[in-house]
């Protein structure tokens, strides 16, 4: 029996490339995809949709693209609306990740070291922590424009001891506590008001960082790692206040298939949920009237289209009291993507500034989502609070009226 401590043993190549090409037939090439594509609505250029791309992977896999221009796959976000869109159910996400896999070495040098400078960055928690931390001292006395882009955080709270007979683990992963250091205390607190205790698990990186960096094999042996670390809790479930993380985790079963972890990953992805599948919307309060808000939700592409869990949050929103407001092109992703916006920072910003027009175009008192990144990135392009939703569900809860206030 292998050590479930053992690097991780990646799916054969010849393999993946094999069902990469068979998932590839499954394209009818009709272009639906087209219409909910960030770069390809942004750019009208076929070959940044993922019909153009979908044929470049083709290309790339038969061997017959020798000196293509790889640039149409490296500004895909993967935020996976082309396979909510698309109606032959092509699997555009795991062929994409095996052509990029096959394609690494060819990408330029200068860009395979940035991808390993911003793994290395973005994964260093305590240098990260203590940048934010000192950012978040000097926000008050910044200018406008500089303290959105630094998300305020809630000093003096405290994880509430472990006391419900329902549990669930709570991952606590690598960027979202520099960021955000109090939002997993209040997503604890906010579950122990509804009789769950949340026990942490971690901190511990779920491996979408460095996999959606091109650094594969290390995003599998961390992946295997949280694998480990999860499977030696006594709660219910695992889950995560980043969508995104959430959407990666679910996403195991693939990410270890045809390896010795393959099993384990079936297991363990089966218990992987959304938190907000853990907030029963009938056990929530109705805030007073005048601490009801007019909202823009924004749901992140890992919470609508890898987790298809659209609705649940809105049903929460709406049951505190909550107003949402209109918002056009829905679907379409913020640009933030995970790492995305460090990596293109010319397409993240565009993207970043058409979604913040659509999610304003009602005229909204703040903007509400489901993942750190979203929100990070999403503080940047405007003139009005952005929260995360745990944090109006936390307020309802304590009686606070602190949102919009930022």
């Amino acid at each position: 029996m292998s050590n479930p401590l053992d690097p991780p043993i990646s799916p054969p190549p010849e393999d993946r490339a094999r069902r990469a090409q068979e998932l590839l037939r499954a394209c009818v090439h009709c272009g639906f995809c087209n219409a909910t594509c960030p770069t390809y609505t942004l750019t009208g250029d076929e070959r940044e949709g993922p019909r153009g791309r979908l044929y470049l992977m083709k290309d790339l896999l038969a061997g017959n693209a020798g000196g293509a221009d790889l640039e149409p796959l490296s500004h895909c976000l993967s935020c996976r609306s082309c396979e909510t869109t698309c109606p032959a159910g092509v699997h555009y996400s795991e062929i994409l990740d095996t052509v990029r896999e096959r394609t690494q070495q060819q990408r330029p040098r200068g860009q395979r070291v940035l991808d390993h400078l911003s793994v290395v960055a973005l994964s260093a928690r305590r240098p990260l922590a203590a940048i934010m931390g000192g950012a978040r001292r000097l926000r008050p006395f910044a200018p406008k424009a500089l303290r959105q882009r630094v998300l305020p955080s809630t000093r003096g709270l405290e994880w509430p001891a472990v006391r419900h007979a329902r549990r669930v683990g709570l991952l606590v992963g690598c960027v979202q506590p520099a960021l955000r250091p109090d939002l997993d205390v209040k997503a604890a607190l906010v579950l122990d008001h509804l009789d769950i205790s949340a026990q942490q698990v971690g901190p511990s990186c779920c491996g979408a960082l460095p996999y959606h960096l091109h650094a594969h094999d290390e995003g599998r042996s961390t992946a295997r790692a949280t694998l480990t670390l999860a499977e030696t809790g006594d709660w219910e479930g695992l889950t995560s206040t980043a969508s995104g993380c959430t959407a990666f985790l679910k996403d195991y079963p693939r990410l270890f298939q045809d390896t010795d972890a393959a099993g384990r990953a079936q297991t363990f992805a089966a218990t992987v949920t959304d938190i907000a599948a853990w907030v029963d919307p009938a056990h929530l309060p109705r805030v007073p009237e005048q601490q009801q808000r007019r909202i823009a939700w924004h749901a992140p592409c890992s919470l609508q289209h890898a987790l298809k869990e659209a609705g649940r949050v809105e049903a929460i929103l709406q049951a505190l009291g909550h107003t949402l407001v209109p918002v056009a092109d829905g679907a379409l992703c913020c640009g933030s993507a995970g790492p995305y916006s460090v990596r293109h920072p010319r397409l993240a910003t565009a993207l970043g500034r058409r979604k913040w027009q659509t999610l304003t175009g009602a005229d909204p008192e703040m903007v509400v989502t489901a993942n750190i990144g979203c929100q990070q990135h999403l503080a940047r392009h405007g003139d009005r609070p952005v929260h995360h939703w745990l944090d109006l569900v936390y307020d309802a809860l304590t009686n606070r009226d602190r949102v919009g206030r930022d």
